[in-house]
């Protein structure tokens, strides 16, 4: 059944599930706040280096429109999916001041007589959608949550570089929900826009909003473990990190995914997810022992590697980085690795000489004694040392030119064995 649909917020996540629903069939209409951002939409002018989304875009049009209006959006959405940005707090809690913003101003005649379906994918504190963001909800339509008017709480576990593909083949579709009715409506929507068969775990929604924050937890106790392990091999010597982790990854109750001595993590979503468990423990009086373990490993994972690179190599000054970007696909920084240990071996002293397959660049407060290389031969040429922060798709012209100019290197990833 193809329905009507309103995206809210057009960002990172937002435009591809937009463009993903209206490829499905769907009628779908996207808002952002952004004028500039709606006039590139409407204008085809609008670019983006999220692999496949301006394919799926491109096939989308006659089922997508934009705007800047709310009324617009919403008047004859059968489903509104709301991904605006919940920023962390200065405790790591997550703030719902844009969501609840929204759903201030939402007309209420658009609700009468009529099922509509608001779905939070924002990533939200557990206990918001049963509280502040249903009262608010209830407020600006008059009629509470219930026959007519559901609520679902439904977060991507998505990764920038590679959204499309997770949207499309995800693990599992976590959904929490007020009714079965409003579960049923999401449900089968998000179904429309995957390739296979997908598992959708239907709860409560302070159910889901915990598994949301839990699931990412998780995956980075399990980075933090990995690196940890990773620097007793070091301090060790003569262990191969990568024949003890894969040991230990084959007992069935642990498994391989994630569990690799590497870099440390990074990204908008795994320190924000991690933090924001801490904050839910200790604001609960549960031990966050754990959560808060995860996220100090890893910040000595950054010191660990910055340390290592100046006792392998001594006074030698000019040190090749590979890799500013947090991952391969996508020119984002936030919480990147590759800045951190950036970061990290400026204040050692080092000259760095940057190369980023993303085009990504360091932060401007950090450029002072960095200099960017024109392409991969120039930054070994450049250099004295090579690091590589993850994994790159021009590796081979790398290794190929380290090898024929001789230069001793660090790869974290350990990717040519």
């Amino acid at each position: 059944m193809n329905r009507n649909i309103a995206v809210i917020g057009l960002g990172k996540l937002g435009l591809p599930l937009a463009s993903l629903f209206a490829h499905a069939g769907h009628n779908v209409t996207g808002y952002d706040m952004s004028k500039n951002l709606i006039h590139d939409l409407e204008s085809n002018v609008f670019t983006s280096s999220e692999p496949d989304l301006m394919q799926i875009l491109r096939n989308s049009r006659g089922r997508i429109r934009f705007c800047n209006e709310i009324d617009d959006a919403t008047r004859d959405a059968e489903a509104i999916f709301v991904i605006v940005p919940t920023p962390s707090d200065l405790d790591g809690s997550f703030s719902n001041k844009a969501v609840l913003n929204f759903l201030s101003n939402l007309n209420p005649t658009h609700f009468e007589n009529r099922r509509v379906v608001i779905d939070i994918v924002s990533t939200v504190m557990p206990g918001s959608c049963d509280g502040s963001i249903s009262q608010t909800i209830e407020e600006s339509l008059g009629q509470k949550i219930g026959s007519n008017v559901g609520l679902c709480y439904n977060p991507e576990f998505i990764a920038l570089g590679s959204v499309i593909k997770n949207m499309q083949e995800p693990d599992m579709h976590l959904l929490g929900q007020s009714s079965a009715w409003a579960g049923d409506v999401i449900q089968e929507i998000l179904s429309s826009v995957v390739t296979g068969p997908v598992p959708c775990q239907r709860m409560s929604l302070k159910e889901a909003e915990l598994v949301k924050i839990a699931v990412n937890n998780f995956v980075t106790m399990k980075i933090s473990y990995a690196n940890a392990l990773y620097q007793a091999s070091v301090l060790l010597g003569g262990v191969d990190i990568d024949t003890v982790t894969r040991a230990i990854g084959l007992d069935t109750r642990i498994g391989e995914k994630y569990l690799k001595g590497a870099a440390p993590y990074g990204g908008p979503c795994f320190p924000r997810d991690t933090r924001a468990l801490t904050a839910l423990y200790e604001r609960l009086g549960v031990p966050s022992d754990l959560s808060k373990a995860t996220e100090e490993i890893n910040k000595s994972h950054v010191t660990f590697v910055a340390k290592f690179v100046k006792e392998t190599i001594g006074k030698v000054q000019n040190v090749g980085l590979v890799g500013i970007s947090y991952k391969s696909g996508t020119p984002v920084i936030e919480e990147s690795p590759g800045v951190l240990i950036a970061q990290d071996l400026i204040a050692q002293g080092f000259n760095l000489i940057v190369w980023d397959d993303e085009n990504a660049r360091l932060p401007a407060n950090l450029n002072e004694n960095v200099k960017y290389a024109l392409n991969l031969a120039s930054l070994v040429d450049d250099s004295d040392y090579v690091v590589i922060t993850r994994p790159t798709r021009d590796l081979v012209s790398l290794m190929d030119q380290i090898r024929a100019q001789k230069r001793p290197y660090l790869d974290l990833w350990r990717q040519q064995k």
